[in-house]
């Protein structure tokens, strides 16, 4: 398997850091429920106040980015020293909240919105959970910690995609919108399958590219925005599925076959719900 890149910064083991280190990042840590319950008051306040004030979901993202730094620069076992460091664990946190904050504002109906944001804030704590353990590739909770960043990042990206498309964005912009949303999550999806950053970061434009022609493809088939968000989903989930079990030298027949099931059982859906609506 290709080695992690956080095994090669090198940092040093937990008993070399002083007592008080330690100690400083577990009190950090458990400000995750913290944060997660500031992030639920904040998403609540951005969807209760009519007409909307999209400063309030920009305030609560760069609020979720600057905590979620501070969470994952507590991990005694990484070595963070600027921000081009922590970058690659934000992605998911920063943009998990604005593909929340625009999806419940547009689709959830006043009753449904108190469970609708109690969901999107246990999704959270397990976002800033998962990239804080993600930081040591040996811990015990490493494999969890990555099955639910990947949930979480496909959940993102489902409701940018539902987003864009429902908002009816002039052709361009949302193809440009897609790409970049799929680019900066497939660098998440791909942090640990890739330890040279600058090729994770072209295969990572590469889904970018291939996603916003999905998009562009979509203006000559009329679907509605659910269903257009998941034939996008289906093509960022099978090329991003691929490309990472080929940089982990994991992609085989039996790979291939599972992805192909899935992208055959969503196109069904898709074709149904366009057939029967």
């Amino acid at each position: 398997m290709t080695t992690s890149p956080m095994l090669e910064r090198g940092a040093p083991p937990v008993q070399e850091r002083p007592p008080s280190s330690q100690l400083g990042g577990a009190s950090r840590a458990g400000r995750i429920p913290l944060l997660a319950l500031a992030f639920s008051i904040g998403l609540a306040l951005f969807i209760a106040v009519d007409p909307v004030q999209p400063w309030i979901l920009l305030a609560l993202t760069a609020l979720m980015a600057l905590g979620a730094d501070g969470i994952i620069r507590s991990n005694p076992r990484g070595d963070f020293h600027t921000i081009a460091d922590t970058a690659p664990y934000l992605f998911v946190p920063v943009l998990f909240t604005l593909s929340a904050g625009l999806f419940l504002e547009d689709v959830i109906l006043s009753y449904w919105a108190a469970p609708a944001v109690a969901g999107a804030g246990v999704l959270m704590a397990g976002a800033l959970y998962a990239e804080h353990v993600s930081v040591h590739p040996e811990d015990e909770q490493f494999p969890l910690a990555r099955f639910m960043l990947n949930v979480i990042t496909y959940l993102t990206a489902f409701g940018f995609y539902a987003v864009v498309y429902g908002f009816d964005v002039a052709l361009l912009p949302a193809a440009f919108a897609v790409g970049l949303i799929s680019m900066l999550l497939s660098i998440e999806i791909f942090r640990e399958a890739e330890a040279d950053p600058l090729r994770a970061l072209v295969f990572a434009a590469c889904i970018g590219v291939i996603v916003a022609e999905a998009r562009w493809v979509l203006y000559f088939i009329p679907l509605e925005g659910f269903l257009a968000g998941v034939f996008i989903l289906l093509v960022f989930y099978l090329t991003t599925g691929v490309i990472s079990h080929y940089l982990t030298e994991h992609l085989d027949r039996g790979v291939l076959a599972e992805f192909a099931l899935v992208t055959a059982a969503g196109l069904a859906i898709v074709i149904g719900g366009r057939v029967l609506g």
